[in-house]
């Protein structure tokens, strides 16, 4: 049957995928390329459940002769001769979505499967719109148990749920497909599956991948035209490698994105008619001379490698650690570094943080050698950064040589030089084409980051996540794309003077390289309003998938010419300032409460007392302090702080 479908076939193929069809609209002209290239412009809509007569009239409008609803439901029913030969009465079939397995299932060595052969081979046009383009290429996710998800495929390729065939419909041989490919953050599913079936096999697919609204015609001479509003990327791999724990690497796949009326040649892969304009990285590699660090994810739990990294590891033990946090954020992320023996100075983003008696604070920063960011807000943060010389010293500082900067979850987004601001506000604003970016730290001067790309608590927003990187990289002319996902952080650092990536914790980081390549930005409307997706095409980028020990080096570091630091001299008086006192945790169940002081630049002496005023502790106090009552029974207690005509005075519950 494969050698039969694969001799001189002069079918037609249109891969769907997804989306309803919009009469007047986007579906017109994939729609009519079936009716026209069909001989007989006689359609055969088959599914395998009731279905109304939308699709058939729709068709008809087109041009169609006559075409008509098939339900298959059973493989008995497939296997009759009756539905050969009335399956060979139209030249063009076209498949509903739903669920592939039921296809693969219901089809699969009868009569139905040998009547889509030899109408292809005769010249009719296959063609299915989601799952039911899903079985239109040699090699298939067959969907035979549970869904396979990105995250799950990132974290382990061989998942038992990916379950690829290659006993269906020979059309497309060497090819895998997937659909609604943007929309739902496929585009790590599909390279899942290829690395899959290169583990099972040795062989190297290509894999197509369809957005919805968007269709690839495919001629008898194998040329793809693409229509509708989406793109279609077609993935090949030079390899795929195992890291540890099922992850997969690679350090060569060559990714190109069509938009609408762009061309490809699928034997030879060849782009007939590519995206327009030379897109070259204004910045060609990264050369900070000082290390970076990006967790894909939000919590205490899906960081505590990554913090045990930045704390023992990443400069010396010893260094101190300025936090920076939106007022009253960041607490288990302090606690964290402070139970690892950290010494962590707080910078809370707001303008008492940023008044010029805040000397103390800023000398503080400057002896820090790492800085975190976690649980920024975006406008407050840049704010800050911009107002004041407390966030105009951060903003430097972080550029120092040999300075640590680590970020926490949605906050390494700002490390890049774009950030989108509105991904996780609106799952349709990619959609829309209301994607909205900014400036970011440019730390990595080249880069742009997504932060909790495939996480399964937001895959309502994949469109938008996974729609922004390549959209800022060709907009703003990047080199590289960086997807991080959680439970996992990427380093930037340096080695030997050569600027190296590398990704730990349990998911592959997906990392695209842009070293020049013709692209353009989609162009064609989703609706009559005329919004246009924030979708980008291009000719010819890379992807890397790392993980363990695989690195991306990505320039050289190119040290700066840093002047030493000078310390401020104290000039305000403690009338001046206005204090900002937290205790927390409070309640304290083991009786271990963290006090922060903002701002400090002068002596304050503490007490702390019980209910009948029994002073238990009298000492001076520190910016970031500890009261420890562990030893004291449950109950409340008071912590009264002084300094000339000031004085504060909290309860603690313990």
């Amino acid at each position: 049957m494969l050698a039969a479908g694969s001799a001189g076939a002069q079918g037609k193929l249109v891969l769907v995928g997804g989306g309803s069809e919009d009469e007047n609209g986007w579906s017109n002209e994939p729609y009519s390329w079936i009716v026209n290239h069909a001989p007989n412009k006689k359609v055969a809509v088959i599914s395998y459940s009731d279905e109304d007569n939308w699709i058939p009239d729709y068709f008809k409008s087109l041009g169609a002769v006559s075409a008509d609803n098939i339900k298959l439901d059973s493989r008995s029913k497939s296997d009759l001769q009756s539905t050969y030969d009335l399956l060979m009465q139209y030249d063009a079939f076209f498949f509903k979505g739903g669920d592939q397995s039921y296809y693969y299932n219901y089809f699969k060595e009868t009569k139905t499967e040998q009547a889509i052969i030899d109408k292809f081979n005769s010249g009719g046009v296959m063609s299915g719109t989601s799952a039911g383009m899903a079985i239109l290429s040699g090699v298939i996710y067959a969907a035979l148990t549970n869904s396979v998800y990105p995250d799950e495929v990132l974290q382990n390729f061989k998942d038992s749920d990916i379950t690829l065939r290659d006993d269906f419909l020979p059309f497309l041989p060497g090819i895998i497909v997937d659909t609604h490919l943007t929309e739902r953050g496929r585009g790590a599913r599909l390279l899942g599956f290829m690395a899959n079936w290169y583990a099972a096999t040795g062989e190297l697919l290509t894999g197509i991948g369809v957005d919805d609204r968007t269709a690839l015609c495919i001629d008898e001479n194998k040329t793809g035209l693409v229509y509708g509003t989406g793109t279609v990327s077609i993935y090949n791999a030079g390899n795929f490698r195992v890291s540890d724990n099922d992850n997969m690497v690679s350090d060569s796949v060559h990714v190109t994105q069509l938009l609408y009326g762009n061309t490809i040649n699928l034997q030879s892969l060849e782009i007939l008619n590519s995206p327009e304009d030379m897109v070259v990285p204004d910045i060609s590699s990264e050369f900070g001379n000082y290390e970076v660090i990006l967790s894909g994810s939000e919590g205490l739990s899906a960081n505590g490698d990554m913090l045990a990294y930045f704390v023992e590891d990443a400069g010396e033990p010893t260094d101190s650690i300025a936090v920076v946090t939106a007022p009253g954020k960041g607490h288990a992320i302090i606690e964290k570094l402070i139970a690892l023996g950290a010494d962590v100075v707080i910078i809370e983003t707001t303008e008492a943080s940023n008044a010029a008696s805040r000397t103390r604070l800023r000398n503080d920063i400057r002896k820090s050698k790492k800085v975190l960011f976690v649980e920024n807000n975006d406008e407050t943060l840049f704010d800050f950064l911009n107002d004041g010389p407390t966030g105009q010293l951060i903003y430097n500082h972080i550029r120092r040589n040999n300075i640590v900067s680590a970020f926490v979850g949605e906050d390494s987004r700002y490390a890049g030089k774009t950030f989108v601001t509105n991904h996780l506000s609106d799952p349709y604003a990619a959609y829309y084409g209301e994607l909205e970016f900014r400036e970011g730290l440019a730390l990595l001067k080249t880069s742009s980051v997504m932060s909790n790309t495939y996480d399964e608590f937001t895959s309502d927003f994949y469109e938008n996540t996974t729609a922004a990187v390549p959209y800022a990289t060709i907009s703003d002319k990047l080199k590289f794309g960086i997807y991080l996902n959680r439970n996992s952080y990427l380093k930037f650092f340096q080695q030997g003077g050569i600027n190296t990536l590398k990704s730990q914790g349990d998911f592959t980081t997906i990392i695209a390289v842009n070293s020049g390549t013709r692209a353009a930005l989609a162009s064609r409307p989703v609706n009559t309003q005329g919004d246009i997706r924030n979708y980008a095409g291009f000719s010819e980028m890379k992807y890397v998938l790392l993980h363990g020990n695989e690195q991306l080096v990505a320039g050289i570091a190119q040290p700066s010419n840093d002047d030493p630091y000078v310390p401020e001299v104290i000039t305000a008086t403690p009338e001046d300032e206005v204090l900002s006192l937290k205790v927390f945790p409070n309640p304290s169940k083991n009786g271990i409460f963290q006090v922060r002081m903002n701002p400090i630049s002068f002596p304050y002496t503490m007490t702390v007392s019980d209910p009948v005023g029994k002073i238990l502790e009298a000492r001076a106090v520190a910016e970031n302090d500890v009261v420890d009552l562990s030893s004291c029974a449950p109950g409340m207690y008071y912590l009264t702080v002084v300094s000339g005509k000031k004085k504060y005075t909290l309860k603690l519950v313990r």
